[in-house]
């Protein structure tokens, strides 16, 4: 059907063709083109993202069961068991298909009835574990990133949702368990997002919402759809990303802590610098600074421990970043990982990478260079992060554009030593 459909644009195309595009092959930019016509996609979508993360797809897991408690479990139990499995050829879902499961949970924002009175006894010391279990994969995701954990929190996550679904438990046990289930499974998509597998974080976000859904648990719901637009503009699907950022700041208003209103907010000011919008995002960035400034101590989710002036004046640098103030964004970017000290290896490596292109983008290779080592000591030594490898590699591309300076060949030198063919 798709090789008809292209022979309709004028392309040759068989269903050999397709066959090999399924099994690892690039089409050529005017295939893609036409793809990109085909499926009512604006014309420069696959300039932006690279094959085939830009086509649209129904064929994640998890997506189209009913919007309640038993959608929810079968839900949990098909992303539990499948979404591991997934590889960086999977496809994403973009527009309508995206906002559809949004848009549901805003219709049935919950809670629903979270006991079972069948099974085994899940105690609450158990589930105290399992929270506890949760408090240590966080710490572990921010020292080493990702990659070294997704599978860990994929067998996590499995295990708590077969509770759920085989367990019996009160309403109270059942919500900390849904609780714990929302919040493994968007640790979950973080790594797999973190590792470059962004069908499979979808999967997970998916799964988060509703579970969290499931409990009524608001502030953790605008959570997961920050992170959906965190993606959605990381990936270049920018209109996907305004748009679930601007639903997540509205949603934030709604029984939610200023801490996790401001975070909102600088991640809507993020996805507005993506698109240019100088103005917009800069008035997001204030309002979560003020936002910040107001937070009561003690009021917010644990699980929002990391949100703070740091984290605020990197959103800053990161928004500055895109919208090519390359200065303000290494003044910003540097003070970040200045007030870090030893903490966060994988994002100091993040706002190091960014510092090292803005340095050469700037015309300062002596400093982007010194940035850059430090962005290879961290991930030689720390981190397992495609997105920070990902800025490397940029460095790398940019640097080796920019002539053959001493520094350049120390650096490049330094780089090879430290990471082989990384």
């Amino acid at each position: 059907m798709l090789a008809h459909l292209l022979r309709e644009q004028g392309l040759g195309t068989t269903r050999k063709t397709v066959t090999r595009w399924e099994h690892g092959v690039v089409p050529d930019d005017a295939a893609q083109a036409a793809l990109c016509k085909l499926f009512s996609l604006p014309p420069e979508t696959y300039l932006r993202v690279t094959w085939p993360g830009w086509l649209p797809t129904s064929g994640l897991v998890g997506i189209q069961e009913p919007w309640n408690a038993e959608g929810t479990i079968n839900a949990l139990t098909t992303v539990a068991e499948h979404a591991i499995v997934d590889r960086r050829e999977f496809v994403l879902l973009m527009g309508a298909e995206l906002l559809l499961p949004i848009y549901n949970w805003r219709l049935n924002p919950g809670p629903w009835l979270a006991y079972r009175d069948r099974g085994h006894q899940v105690s609450n010391a158990l589930v105290d574990e399992i929270e506890r279990l949760i408090s240590v994969r966080r710490r572990m995701d921010d020292e080493h990133g990702g990659g070294g954990i997704l599978e860990m929190l994929h067998s996590d996550l499995r295990f708590v949702t077969d509770m759920l679904k085989n367990g019996r438990y009160t309403e109270a046990t059942g919500q900390r368990l849904y609780g714990a289930t929302a919040e493994l499974a968007r640790l979950a998509g973080w790594a797999a997002f973190d590792s470059g597998r962004q069908a499979a974080a979808q999967q997970y976000y998916f799964a988060a919402l509703r579970a969290a859904a499931a409990v009524g648990d608001h502030p953790l719901a605008v959570n997961v759809v920050g992170f959906l637009g965190i993606q959605a503009y990381s990936t270049g699907r920018l209109d996907d990303a305004t748009q679930l950022l601007e639903v997540a700041t509205a949603e934030s208003q709604k029984k939610t802590p200023s801490v996790i209103q401001a975070m909102t907010w600088a991640r809507a000011g993020r996805a507005y610098a993506k698109v240019g919008q100088a103005a917009m995002a800069r008035q997001a960035l204030t309002k979560s600074t003020n936002l910040l400034n107001r937070a009561v101590y003690g009021d917010s989710p644990n699980w929002a421990y990391w949100v703070d002036e740091t984290r605020m004046a990197a959103q800053l640098g990161r928004a500055l970043f895109d919208l090519g103030d390359y200065a303000g964004a290494s003044r910003e970017l540097t003070s970040a990982v200045e007030s870090c000290g030893t903490k966060y290896p994988r994002d100091r490596a993040t706002w190091l990478g960014r510092v090292a292109i803005a340095h050469l983008r700037t015309g300062d290779i002596d400093a982007g260079c010194e940035s850059g080592r430090q962005t290879v000591d961290l991930i030689a030594n720390q981190i397992d992060s495609e997105r920070g490898m990902g800025f490397l590699r940029t460095f790398q591309t940019e640097l080796a554009s920019a002539g053959n300076s001493a520094s350049a060949r120390e650096f490049a030198e330094y780089a090879d030593s430290r990471l082989g063919a990384a």
